[in-house]
């Protein structure tokens, strides 16, 4: 791969931008035909082939994620010397390598086997169910009354968080993630950091209530797993439930709200599934694959490497931007249109490849496929809202979603 190609490419990527936020399928298409690893910016790459980035995700001794801890952008000494106090930099289960992520992950994982999301359908529908009954009469915002509160009450009530604290939990979990992956002023990111601090101790104070007084919720199972001696500290618990809840709500919130636009903004689709709802696990995979709320993920270069021809030194950061195998030309037939049809199996990694195949995807996909059958039942003449144009919040490699959804409907 010439360095004239890995300049080019990287000309045509700029994750901050407004063209990129709004479309960044576009970019990676056009970097495509030039080099499948991009170079971003002064040691940060980003690999956009599928075959390629595959290879990054198995090798784990190469290409690490126990080293990707502080997230994104720099932060300021100050803000490090609070988060120093805290677990920010710990490694988290999809920081883990084997065997601890193997113990650690068939732990966890319990909670999301086949037979749980059988017995969780049920409060799931409830919840679509009493969100829809509590929307004005003349509209709502699909995104915040909805696609958002759906996953939150249901990872937090699997967590083991009160009712009455999810709110306060969701501004904190806000906070961290913003530390994650946004640029922030050094104000910014000292209040959040502080936030983090408040945010690690609430765990700290709920795991040692349910030790003294155990619920059946997974932080209880955690708790009680690590004071008997088990594979997890509650370090890791606090950990563990923070992520959770990051990936637990604001991966499934962006699955509903991104693939609810797609279906509203073409007519025939919606209308398809109001006639048959037997495609919506169907348009639920399609989403995934056209329009993905995880574009990416991060791993650190642990020695120097070439990948398609590009040196890339140690040390360096590589996002690996999942979302673009969905829109590969040699992988799917006719990437960029969303399609009701497809058949075979998914052609996409929304839930990543590998060992960190997200261990909640059983979850999102129930989340998903009971939202739109609730929705489609409940408010079949759903529209978006005359006048309203799409917007989607900045998230670079990492997430995507939009910012709003106001949607009205016939009766």
């Amino acid at each position: 791969m010439s360095e004239q190609n890995v300049t080019l490419a990287s000309a045509v990527i700029d994750p901050q931008s407004a063209e990129f936020v709004e479309n960044p399928y576009e970019a990676y298409a056009r970097a495509r035909t030039a080099t499948p690893v991009i170079r971003v910016s002064d040691g940060v790459y980003a690999v956009i082939g599928r075959e390629e980035m595959k290879a990054v995700l198995r090798d784990h001794a190469r290409f690490s994620s126990r080293r990707n801890l502080g997230g994104v952008f720099p932060l300021t000494a100050e803000t490090q010397e609070v988060l120093k106090e805290t677990l920010f930099f710990h490694t988290a289960l999809f920081n883990m390598e084997p065997p601890r992520q193997t113990e650690f992950r068939n732990l966890v994982g319990e909670a999301f086997t086949p037979r749980n999301m059988r017995k969780l359908e049920p409060a799931v529908r409830s919840v679509a169910e009493e969100l829809i009954r509590g929307f004005a009469t003349d509209g709502a915002d699909l995104l915040t009354q909805y696609a958002y509160p759906l996953p939150m009450r249901v990872i937090c009530d699997i967590i083991g968080v009160p009712r009455a604290d999810h709110a306060m939990v969701k501004e904190w979990n806000n906070a961290w993630m913003a530390l994650q992956v946004l640029p922030l002023e050094p104000a910014q990111q000292l209040a959040m950091a502080r936030t983090v601090v408040d945010y690690e101790n609430y765990f700290r104070d709920l795991i040692a209530e349910r030790r003294r007084d155990p619920a059946d919720d997974l932080v209880s199972h955690l708790a009680a797993t690590a004071q008997a001696g088990g594979p997890c500290t509650v370090e890791d618990v606090i950990v563990a439930m923070r992520v959770m809840l990051a990936a637990g709500h604001e991966t499934a919130t962006n699955l509903i709200g991104n693939t609810a636009a797609h279906l509203l903004t073409d007519r025939s689709r919606w209308e398809a599934i109001v006639g048959d709802e037997s495609l919506i696990p169907a348009v639920v995979e399609e989403g995934l694959r056209f329009d993905s709320s995880v574009q990416g993920v991060p791993r650190t270069v642990m020695e120097d490497v070439t990948i398609a021809g590009v040196d890339i030194p140690a040390g360096s950061q590589l996002q690996v931007v999942l979302a673009a195998a969905g829109r590969d030309p040699a992988w799917v037939d006719d990437p960029d249109t969303f399609r009701l049809d497809r058949d075979g199996p998914p052609r996409h990694h929304g839930f990543g490849h590998g060992i960190h195949f997200c261990i909640g995807a059983p979850l999102a996909r129930l989340e998903a496929k009971v939202a739109f059958e609730t929705l489609v039942r409940e408010l079949p003449g759903l529209v978006i809202k005359p006048g309203h144009q799409l917007a989607h919040l900045p998230g670079g490699f990492t997430f995507r979603g939009l910012t709003e959804l106001p949607v009205t409907w016939s009766p």
